[in-house]
């Protein structure tokens, strides 16, 4: 029986790699090019100035996008689901306040002195995960249903 179920799994899946595969290419495309130019400036950089610098770019470039994804979401919900979004933007940062915190007193308590040098770099990290989330819940809303009114 479970060589049957195999097959039928099999057959199951076939048709779904392409799209799976496309999906996953799109949605790394989609964070892609703060990514990209993050590497790209800091592989140029040659001091440590240099390489903050890109890190602040990124971060301003993710927090704008996110912003613009927040505010994209917003136009798509009604006056109960806002709320609810406001609600989820608050714990989101709450959530970041209290993770760069920690992210403060780990990195500070390193013994190799590299704390400093990596905070940007992690703080970045909790932006991408945010613009990550916020990109799923956009990609949801617009294949949700039209409304009937």
């Amino acid at each position: 029986m479970s060589a049957s179920l195999t097959k039928v799994s099999r057959r199951c899946k076939a048709p779904l790699l392409p799209l799976c595969l496309v999906l996953t290419a799109a949605g790394a495309n989609a964070a892609a090019p703060v990514a990209d130019g993050l590497r790209d400036c800091i592989a140029k950089a040659r001091d440590p100035g240099a390489i903050a610098a890109c890190e602040h770019r990124a971060r301003s470039a993710l927090q704008a996008h996110i912003q613009q994804l927040g505010d994209e979401i917003r136009s798509r919900l009604d006056a109960r689901e806002r709320q609810q979004f406001e609600h989820n933007v608050a714990a989101w940062e709450a959530f970041f306040a209290a993770e760069k915190k920690m992210l403060e007193l780990s990195l500070g308590a390193r013994g190799d002195g590299l704390g400093a040098t990596l905070m940007p770099g992690a703080v970045n990290r909790l932006y991408e995960q945010r613009e990550q989330q916020l990109r799923e819940h956009l990609h949801n809303l617009k294949s949700a249903p039209a409304a009937s009114g």
